[in-house]
């Protein structure tokens, strides 16, 4: 009986031992487990976030080496427009200055031809082609007298609405005369098309910064048409 008694206090023991590890387990598992699964978690987490940091790092890189944008610098002395000796290229040809040339030139048709129902752009448009013709010019005085036959606020206010569409523009070699094309689209208020016109007109221009400045800074590089003369194309 005795080695029997000896057997299940041995038996005993042992499963109290095995209890005593389990709880221990289970304790630590309660208390640690779920930061280690939650480092693990968070790692993995940095780094994904780090592989999306680096592409769109390396996206950003490529494109501004695929980057075509060309920057030009100009120096204004008094009424004279010089080329500074720009960031790219080292030297511009003629007919990059007839391409920045034209742009301003489109500008000022845009601004002076174009009918919109918002009166404030539309005031807008009428002081910024004006900064585009000389003071006391032909030009001038050309446009104003169109103005004044085709009120763009009262076609406004007669429903219309004209966007201009430029096509193609023509230089005299060596001359300071540009002949620019545009066609006109005239359309109501709902949509409807009205008319669609093309037009030419030669423009005539000497360079000088205007005084006002507010002109200076609608045509910061001082083309100022002093001859105009537009009509259809035919």
């Amino acid at each position: 009986m005795q080695l029997i008694e000896g057997s299940f206090k041995t038996i005993d023991i042992e499963d109290e031992a095995r209890a005593k590890a389990g709880r221990f387990k289970r304790e630590y598992e309660e208390r640690w487990s779920s930061l280690v699964v939650g480092r693990r978690h968070w790692k993995l987490i940095a780094f994904i976030e780090s592989l999306i940091i680096a592409g769109l790092c390396f996206g950003m890189w490529d494109m501004s080496r695929q980057s075509k944008i060309d920057y030009y610098l100009v120096d204004r002395d008094g009424a004279q427009i010089n080329y500074a000796g720009p960031l790219k290229p080292k030297t511009m040809d003629e007919a990059t200055w007839d391409t920045i040339r034209v742009d301003q030139f489109e500008k000022f048709i845009a601004a002076w031809r174009t009918v919109t129902t918002d009166a404030v752009a539309q005031g807008d448009d009428w002081d910024r082609a004006f900064a585009f013709l000389g003071e006391g010019s032909q030009a001038r005085k050309a446009v104003a007298d169109w103005l004044a036959a085709n009120d763009p606020f009262k076609r406004a206010q007669d429903g219309l609405i004209v966007v201009v569409h430029f096509n193609s523009f023509n230089k005299v070699p060596g001359s300071n005369t540009y002949f620019l094309n545009w066609t006109e689209t005239t359309t109501s208020n709902g949509g409807q098309v009205q008319t669609t016109q093309r037009w030419q007109a030669r423009i005539v221009y000497a360079v000088k910064l205007p005084s006002d400045p507010k002109a200076r800074a609608a045509n910061p590089l001082g083309l100022l048409a002093t001859e105009l003369t537009f009509g259809q194309e035919q």
